[in-house]
């Protein structure tokens, strides 16, 4: 699972799993990030953040969104947005973002939380409706989409991330080495303008920085977990142990 891992790896309150998620990993260092963005079918009746909400409020439960897994960022902006709305939508959990993705644009959900990274090629041919960025700011790639807060939604804002870990106890001085040559390959311009492309930005500098990014995600998430009721009350993070 990791190697490179993003806001999906702090979901051990939702899943068992078979290794400590910080214990067992030496942060190397961030790679870069994509926002997220609320996206719907293209036949699913409504072409803006409004038009749901009065689908929502008039048949709660009546919308499906699809997820990329439980604990991941697409499932926990849906559960983000359910809160903060006092709305209910049915969720359909796939093993990842491509499935996900397949199932909305097929209609079997109507609604998704994807990165602008996965959702960005099925906006610009017309597949999938962009509603809103889960953003603090609208997107250079996507000027016309306003975000979740121009819409009158706060405290949706999901930013999808992607690291490189080692494992525990690996030796601080390869730790240092492979720090500075991830480094290197981000400040490349080729490489930046790649991760631009696709809808990614970079986020290069030192494992302190990654791991602070874990614990800040872990503390953040847990809440989540804890107030949309999405796990049961004797399964807790393992960051707290």
């Amino acid at each position: 699972m990791f190697g490179y891992v993003g806001t999906h790896a702090m979901n051990p309150a939702l899943q068992k799993l078979g290794y400590h998620p910080v214990k067992d990993f030496e942060p190397i260092g961030l790679i870069g990030s994509s926002p997220t963005l609320m996206v719907a079918n293209r036949h699913a009746g409504f072409d803006e953040v409004r038009g749901l909400l009065q689908r929502l409020r008039s048949g709660p439960g009546s919308i499906r969104y699809a997820s990329a897994g439980d604990g991941t960022p697409p499932h926990f902006a849906a559960e983000l947005f359910q809160l903060n709305t006092g709305t209910r939508m049915e969720g359909r959990t796939h093993e990842g973002a491509a499935p996900a993705i397949v199932d909305t644009l097929d209609g079997r959900s109507q609604v998704m939380f994807p990165s602008l990274f996965t959702a960005h090629p099925f906006i610009l041919d017309g597949r999938l409706r962009a509603l809103a960025v889960a953003a603090p700011a609208r997107l250079e790639a996507l000027p016309a989409v306003p975000t979740l807060s121009e819409s009158g939604i706060e405290g949706v804002d999901v930013s999808q991330w992607y690291g490189l870990f080692a494992p525990a106890r690996t030796s601080p001085a390869v730790i240092a080495q492979i720090n500075r040559a991830l480094n290197e390959v981000l400040a490349n311009p080729q490489v930046v303008a790649r991760f631009e492309r696709q809808g990614a930005r970079v986020e290069a500098g030192p494992p302190s920085a990654l791991r602070e990014r874990v614990r800040h995600e872990f503390g953040r998430w847990q809440d989540v977990v804890d107030e949309g009721g999405l796990a049961p009350q004797d399964i807790r993070l393992l960051a707290a142990d």
